[in-house]
């Protein structure tokens, strides 16, 4: 079904792709690049915003292209065609990693409809969490959204969240030492006024943040205050564990796509997550983790339940459809003609 043929099916693939526009992404550096074709759309990671400090193996910019392409199927979904999406195996990471037909569809997934509701409720949240704990049922869903798209969520508790949390102490002191780090994180954290992209000034944290025994970045300058309410050691959050099936390209991205159900389940149950990668970015703690967790941990989250009655967090801004999209949609006679 081409977009240059179909009216519908182009309005709704650029629905979908602004949809997919509040994927999260590291530091919100947004680092995706769609071309539309005029059968298809190809998925590529945009070389210039991935954090090369931060994100050394490139791994960031691969879940988050697939947190990119998991709000396309729900944008598809949603509005009656079925994504049709083949991963792109190896190569390195600035070629295409994903291209996505459609067909119509004669349902809508229960999950698509439940987080197309959540995408743009969905926020980072490096708040303080509230003291009552997440009910287990849910902690089950969010395993059966991963598994979905191949990905493994591992609850950490007891002497796996001490190994853990201490891994994420260690890996906050050693990553400071990386050379171009603080550089590369002042850059992300400081965007002009206005920008579309980046950490800006009210979404972070106006303090550092101790939550019982879990410290997490620190994003200096930040003018975010604390919840109301409770105080540190009432912070009930659980600690999960996102591990990919594989260590690959394909992998990696479809852990991302993994990662976005997980994010907007959790969004759908009225719970807060906050993303934390710092700890994988650093060998020594990432192999910590994962003899804990199994597998190849991608990301770990910290999901709880928000202070009651406490304002979500700021929307992170976005950069427009026009930034993202290469648009090639026009058909071959089309473009002879021009």
């Amino acid at each position: 079904m081409t977009v240059s043929r179909d009216p519908a099916a182009r309005e709704a693939v650029l629905a979908a792709l602004e949809g997919a526009l509040r994927a999260p992404s590291e530091h919100n550096t947004q680092p995706w690049r769609w071309t539309l074709l005029p059968d298809r759309l190809e998925l590529a990671v945009d070389p210039h915003r991935r954090l090369p400090f931060t994100d050394e193996r490139g791994e960031g910019a691969l879940l988050a292209c697939g947190a990119a392409l998991h709000h396309l199927r729900i944008g598809l979904a949603v509005r009656g065609w079925t994504p049709l999406v083949r991963l792109d195996r190896e190569g390195p990471p600035q070629r295409r990693v994903a291209e996505v037909g459609w067909e119509p569809a004669d349902t809508v997934p229960d999950d698509a409809r439940r987080h197309a509701a959540a995408i743009e409720r969905r926020r980072t949240d490096r708040r303080r969490f509230g003291a009552d704990p997440v009910d287990p049922a849910v902690l089950d869903e969010l395993a059966r959204v991963a598994r979905a798209f191949d990905g493994a969520v591992h609850v950490v508790a007891g002497r796996a969240r001490r190994t853990v949390v201490e891994a994420m102490r260690d890996a906050a002191l050693l990553q400071l030492e990386r050379p171009g780090y603080a550089a590369e994180l002042q850059r992300w954290t400081h965007r002009y006024v206005g920008g579309a992209d980046g950490l800006p000034h009210g979404v972070r944290l106006s303090e550092p943040h101790l939550y019982d025994d879990l410290v997490l970045r620190w994003f200096p300058g930040g003018g975010l205050d604390q919840p109301h309410g409770g105080s540190d050691h009432e912070d009930a959050s659980t600690l999960l564990v996102l591990s990919a099936h594989g260590h690959d390209t394909a992998s990696v991205v479809r852990a991302g796509e993994a990662m976005s159900a997980v994010l907007l389940e959790v969004t759908a149950h009225d719970l807060a997550a906050t993303p934390v990668t710092q700890v994988l970015e650093v060998d020594e703690t990432r192999e910590r983790v994962s003899e804990v967790a199994g597998g190849h941990p991608v990301v770990v989250l910290r999901v709880g339940r928000p202070v009651p009655e406490a304002p979500p967090p700021p929307r992170t801004p976005r950069r427009d459809l026009a930034s993202v999209l290469i648009d090639r949609s026009a058909a071959p006679d089309e473009q002879a003609a021009r």
